[in-house]
């Protein structure tokens, strides 16, 4: 902008020193005349020249801001010291109308250049000593009738110009700083929509392929019953019944990892991370993948290692064992191997295989929700899940897990987590076998009848005293038996009136003693917030038996 109102005033400059030329060529002698016009015109040209190399070039911010805005700056300079020389070399031969002329002149030169320099107040300042000054100074010494009052309007002039300069500067900064405001905060807008938008269809695409891929195990499992219903051979009965189970496995890991998933996404989910040792976790899975190992002719070793860790030791199995099961079903190889390497501070845990490799998908890719490799997908398993979560429990542990296309010879994964000094042997989760709920009162509540019954029926098996309800009401009835449960089972949304909370409050009341352990379909945050407040334990359907169990056995 600077530039482009400099050549519109060097256009104007240019016509209005021919005109001057003109006016004083019968006064004032030749040598002087010329020499100041020659070094007018020198200085107007290099006016004119520069911004039409500017506009020709088109340089980006920091060559202007380097190079041709100092430029601009010595132009201006220039120009100032030709326009006050003019004062010495032309005003001594004019006429006091003349004079008066060149007055206006001067004045509508600084305003020029005030409108197009606003940003230099240097450059103006300068401007009105060197031109108002010379000026006022030419007036104070001549004798003419009006020389003090121009002189003294010449000061005023300058001072009105230099007020006038340092405004307009203020001015342009609040509108380029409004100007920058209001963009940022549109583009925050566009960015919040954009994340909006795209959080939607991440749900939206969530939900699809859930479904999708929940349909799979249970129209097997559906299938397989209607099977285990018609048929009378006992073997295909047997087979039949081992597919409902598998079916219905299947779903079950299918949702837990859409929990998991839901969870790390809500930021619900912690890691407690404490030291860990390799060699406890490495024994423990080998002895629970072994079995899948063998009937996949698969040959898995953990390779030993005296190695400790900082991590959560829940998930960090978890990741691992997802990682170790991926290789054993997909990777169509005949080894797994699982080893430890040290990389300054942190340990580097590999999970190599001599199967198929990624082929041709992206690593990256094989992270993102849903996305599955090309043997998963042909052979319908697992969620797409599984990687994912695993990388994010992976950055909650302050660790990494990456896919290394370096290995040629099968498919690599590398976990990286901080290193510690050492750790005592830790106790890692397993699987219960079950326990003995013999003689005990167990108060199921939940207002869907049939996995009422269902769940009554199964604890009921374990030998335990049950009674299933419907609702508050019935849970106060019951109590008003004399019947006093030493756990209670119960879903959180109980209809339209009734909660899990109000469930609990009211056996609390009976027997603070109480052991409460709520099954939920309902994956939110907030629900896992409230029944964390109440200090119970929280199974999301649909539970394993084995989990179910080992809940109600707590602190038995």
């Amino acid at each position: 902008m600077e530039f482009a109102l400099s050549g519109l005033l060097s256009l104007l400059v240019a016509g209005t020193l021919a005109y001057v030329h003109w006016l004083f060529e019968p006064l004032v002698p030749t040598v002087p005349l010329w020499s100041w016009t020659g070094f007018m015109g020198g200085v107007t040209a290099i006016m004119l020249v520069v911004p039409m190399i500017v506009h020709v070039r088109q340089p980006d911010a920091e060559r202007i801001e380097r190079f041709w805005s100092p430029l601009g700056k010595v132009v201006a300079v220039l120009f100032d010291l030709a326009v006050a020389s003019s004062v010495w070399v032309l005003l001594p031969y004019a006429s006091e109308p003349l004079q008066l002329l060149m007055v206006i002149f001067y004045s509508a030169a600084i305003s020029g250049q005030v409108i197009s320099t606003a940003e230099s107040i240097g450059t103006v300042v300068f401007g009105v000593i060197a031109v108002f000054g010379s000026a006022a100074l030419f007036f104070f010494r001549s004798e003419t009738a009006y020389s003090t009052s121009l002189a003294v309007f010449l000061l005023a002039f300058g001072a009105l110009m230099i007020g006038t300069a340092l405004v307009l500067k203020q001015a342009i900064r609040t509108a380029i700083t409004q100007r920058l405001r209001a963009e940022s905060m549109s583009a925050d807008l566009a960015d919040a929509l954009a994340a909006t938008h795209a959080e939607r269809d991440a749900r939206a695409r969530f939900i699809a392929a859930a479904s999708h891929d929940l349909r799979q195990p249970l129209q097997a499992a559906s299938l397989y019953f209607r099977q285990v219903l018609r048929v009378t051979d006992p073997d295909r009965r047997a087979q039949a019944a081992e597919g409902v189970n598998r079916g219905l496995a299947e779903a079950m890991v299918m949702l837990e990892s859409m929990a998991e998933h839901l969870r790390l996404e809500s930021g619900t989910l912690r890691a407690q991370v404490e030291p860990v040792a390799l060699s406890a976790v490495f024994a423990a899975l080998a002895q629970e993948l072994a079995p899948a190992a063998r009937e996949s002719g698969i040959a898995l070793r953990f390779a030993p290692t005296r190695r400790c860790v900082l991590a959560d030791p829940a998930l960090l199995t978890r990741i691992v064992r997802n990682l170790v099961s991926n290789a054993i079903l997909h990777s169509q190889g005949r080894r797994v191997r699982v080893l430890v390497r040290g990389h300054g501070d942190r340990a580097a845990i590999h999970v190599l295989d001599d199967g198929v490799g990624l082929g041709d998908t992206p690593p990256e890719a094989l992270f993102l929700p849903y996305s599955q490799g090309p043997d998963s997908r042909r052979l319908g398993r697992g969620s797409g899940l599984g990687l994912a979560i695993a990388r994010e429990m992976a950055q909650l542990m302050d660790g990494a897990l990456v896919a290394d296309p370096r290995w040629r010879m099968g498919g690599a994964f590398t976990l990286t987590l901080p290193l510690a000094a050492s750790a005592a042997p830790a106790a890692m989760p397993t699987a219960s076998a079950g326990s003995e709920l013999a003689g005990q009162r167990l108060l199921v509540v939940d207002d869907h009848s049939d996995a009422r019954d269902a769940l009554g029926q199964l604890l009921h098996l374990h030998g335990a005293d049950v009674r299933a309800v419907e609702s508050v009401a019935d849970v106060r009835a019951v109590l008003a038996q004399g019947w006093v449960p030493g756990a209670l089972v119960t879903d959180w949304h109980l209809g339209p009136q009734d909660s899990g909370a109000d469930a609990v409050a009211l056996v609390r009341s009976a027997n603070p003693a109480v052991r409460v352990v709520v099954m939920t379909g309902d994956a939110a945050p907030a629900t896992a917030r409230q029944v964390g407040t109440l200090d119970c334990v929280l199974l999301l359907k649909p539970v394993d038996e084995a989990a179910l169990l080992d809940a109600l056995a707590d602190d038995q």
